[in-house]
């Protein structure tokens, strides 16, 4: 397996679903691909011990004092419950705490589906991605009425849109990836070259995206561009590229900063500053109205790795987030004189950390951190036993020191184990 900063990954890797596939669909005639619909966002806490321990054990235990704290599926619960403000539907994306919760919903979902479909389930299912091959087309409908029925009663439900059985052959990876990773792009040495590829590159990559918006077309084409040695007179072109990726497509933004800047060092060239701030301007002012906090958090981020002057009209976006890491990124670049003076508002943030409950609900991070910080005052620390002890032990789960080029953990792909080659 590869070392990993990651504490929880797939057995295999991405890269070895074409091996995967090769193999599962040996002998077989009709392809199933379906995926969860919104997995993270809807999954019912519950099930978590349903899962583990049943859910007639689950329920019944409710009559009984403890109510089923002996399980460890409801302290699993719990916790979730904890991270989310008490609610029961949604989890993290992204942690490896969420891997592992999935894992064993899916785990119960898969040992349901091949009880319930005894020799007849042949395949893999790739994190909530189900492929399933068969040799005849009524095996693959019941098979597909079987796991629609087993996810209901997890209170989960296939997407319709990515529900599909076909008839095979069919490509072993998809075509635009196995186009855009051969694609040829010349070295330093051929200047002119070089950068009449990069743009060339990223124009096929826009022409894919564009019918393939469901797909992370210009994520991989960015990341494709991550170890190329690049000539000074293809540095702009290059970054030119790479944002206008960012623009089409705001979810590349991590893997766009990490490749501006592992070329920028190999190649020692500047990331140019205007292009960045006109970038991070642009995601700002549009994802922040939507509460799309991820790709503001990066837009901050970028700007703190960077020290990118902001506007006024992004800091009064920012101001009317109520997400806390997004809160903390923007204290510290208003910290950092980042903001004109006194353009960001602190008032809604100021008022959550004033508070009694605060450090009891979804908003603990901004006020126990702003407050270790020096930020924004939160009353309410001094008054907790644990949140108190650790402000004297400081404790942070912030480290400005962190905001600085460098090649974003997010960036790189996730990793995973190989596919032995005696299997295929």
């Amino acid at each position: 397996m590869k070392a990993s900063s990651r504490a929880v990954v797939p057995r295999y890797g991405y890269g070895e679903l074409p091996r995967l596939r090769a193999l599962r669909r040996r002998a077989t005639r009709y392809l199933l691909h379906t995926d969860i619909n919104q997995f993270y966002p809807t999954l019912y806490t519950h099930t978590i011990c349903w899962a583990l321990d049943t859910k007639l054990a689950c329920k019944a235990a409710l009559s009984t004092p403890g109510k089923g704290n002996q399980f460890l599926g409801n302290q699993i619960d719990k916790a979730l419950q904890g991270m989310n403000d008490g609610q029961t539907h949604g989890i993290p994306i992204g942690p490896d705490a969420s891997l592992v919760v999935a894992e064993i919903l899916l785990a119960a979902v898969d040992h349901e589906l091949l009880q319930r479909g005894t020799g007849l389930v042949r395949g893999f299912r790739y994190v909530d991605d189900y492929e399933l091959s068969f040799s005849k087309l009524s095996d693959a409908e019941q098979v597909l009425a079987e796991l629609q029925g087993i996810l209901a009663s997890y209170e989960l439900h296939l997407n319709p849109r990515k529900t599909r059985v076909e008839e095979l052959p069919k490509p072993l990876e998809d075509t635009w990836g196995a186009e855009l990773g051969r694609f040829s792009v010349r070295g330093p040495g051929s200047p002119v070259g070089q950068r009449n590829d990069f743009i060339a590159l990223l124009s096929r990559a826009l022409e894919i995206a564009s019918s393939r918006p469901e797909e992370s077309v210009l994520k991989y084409a960015v990341s494709r561009l991550q170890n190329e040695r690049v000539h000074a007179n293809g540095w702009h072109a290059f970054q030119n590229c790479i944002l206008g990726a960012v623009s089409a497509d705001a979810s590349t933004i991590a893997v766009a900063l990490g490749t501006l800047h592992q070329a920028a060092t190999s190649g020692g060239h500047a990331v140019s500053k205007f292009p960045l701030a006109e970038t991070f301007e642009t995601i700002i002012d549009r994802h922040a109205r939507r509460g799309e906090g991820s790709e503001v958090a990066w837009a901050l981020w970028g700007a703190l790795a960077w020290a990118i002057p902001m506007s006024s009209a992004a800091a009064h976006s920012v101001s009317t987030m109520e997400d806390d890491v997004v809160a903390l990124l923007a204290l510290d670049a208003d910290a950092r004189g980042l903001f004109p003076t006194a353009s960001l508002n602190k008032q809604a943030w100021t008022a959550m950390a004033n508070q009694s409950d605060v450090l009891e609900g979804e908003h603990w991070l901004l006020a126990y951190e702003a407050n270790q910080q020096g930020w924004i005052s939160c009353p309410a620390v001094a008054g907790d036993r644990a949140f108190f002890a650790m402000s004297q032990a400081a404790i942070s789960f912030y480290d400005p020191s962190r905001n600085r080029p460098q090649f974003p953990v997010a960036a790189r792909g996730f990793p995973g184990g190989s596919l032995p080659h005696y299997y295929a």
